[in-house]
């Protein structure tokens, strides 16, 4: 009995339901807990050694959950303290996962069907690298990321869907599902600032760049709103920026704009990254790889 489309179905199912409530709280608070992430995450490492099973891979493929808990417990698991061995604790996790991973492939890299579950930690190494650079900015988004990493080691096939297959078996190896989902919502965003360029033109208010990321808020109208200044006093001088601070203090920085008497000031929204990511999923999944468009693999 073939369980691959079951086991595609309750990965999709589990996903689809998770992310749909993520973007209600993401969309409300921009805060969204641990624990919607871990449950998935759990849910695809139970999985990994199901498909393997399923698929009648060798159950030696399953070595691959080490370099994917070693990622998983620095990312979810804080030893605390100020101590030698909290410090050293992070490089260890990922000495591990990252030596793992190439003995590993050392035995198996020649197996297509292996090669999928290592670009699971892969992946998941990949997102951590962004996050570190600030280029995923949001923690909610990173773990949504690394969970879908973890659920969807193959792209999912459901009979006719996707609709855009590609010939070329490496295509997926290549580009992971979550990868594809990453790519897809950060499309989505990409449109954003066409529609900040018509709200702040109808407004007649517009400034480059910060018209193109933005639009202006009357300063004493922040509480409850969901984003970043750009532009703030700086010991007595007003300055423009574009890139927002993690530690700014918004209700402060505004009331210290408005008490040097600028009423409107430019802000950018705190994107609820999530929505895009379910956006993308389904996207991905009925639609298929956007890549295999963009580099005609």
């Amino acid at each position: 009995m073939d369980f691959s489309e079951p086991l595609t179905v309750l990965r999709l199912v589990a996903a689809f339901a998770v992310l749909s409530y993520a973007s209600v709280l993401d969309w409300r608070t921009r805060r969204i807990g641990n624990l919607y992430w871990i449950l998935l995450s759990i849910l695809g490492l139970l999985l990994i050694p199901v498909q393997v099973a399923a698929d009648e891979e060798p159950i030696e493929y399953c070595l691959v959950l080490l370099p994917i808990l070693a990622i998983l417990s620095d990312v979810y698991w804080d030893a605390g303290g100020g101590t030698t061995v909290a410090r050293l604790a992070p490089m260890a996790k990922y000495g591990l996962a990252i030596g793992s991973l190439i003995v590993l492939c050392y035995f198996w890299i020649d197996s297509e069907y292996f090669q999928h579950l290592a670009s699971v930690p892969v992946m998941m190494l990949f997102v951590v690298i962004m996050y570190m650079l600030d280029l995923i900015r949001g923690g909610a988004d990173a773990k949504a990321l690394l969970s879908l990493a973890i659920l969807f080691p193959f792209h999912p096939d459901l009979g006719s869907f996707p609709i855009l297959q590609s010939d070329n078996a490496s295509a997926e190896i290549l580009f992971p599902f979550s990868f594809v989902v990453l790519v897809t919502a950060a499309i989505v965003v990409a449109f954003f600032p066409l529609g900040f360029l018509a709200k702040n033109a109808l407004a007649g208010e517009f400034r480059s760049p910060q018209g193109f990321l933005g639009y202006r808020l009357n300063a004493d109208d922040f509480k409850g709103r969901h984003v970043w200044l750009m532009e703030r006093m700086e010991q007595g001088t007003h300055r423009f920026y574009t890139r927002p601070r993690n530690d700014e203090d918004l209700e402060k920085e505004a009331k210290l704009l408005l008490e040097n008497g600028y009423k409107r000031v430019w802000v950018t929204p705190k994107i609820p990254f999530i929505i895009p990511m379910l956006v993308a999923l389904v996207f991905s999944t009925l639609v298929g790889n956007i890549l295999l468009l963009l580099f005609q693999i």
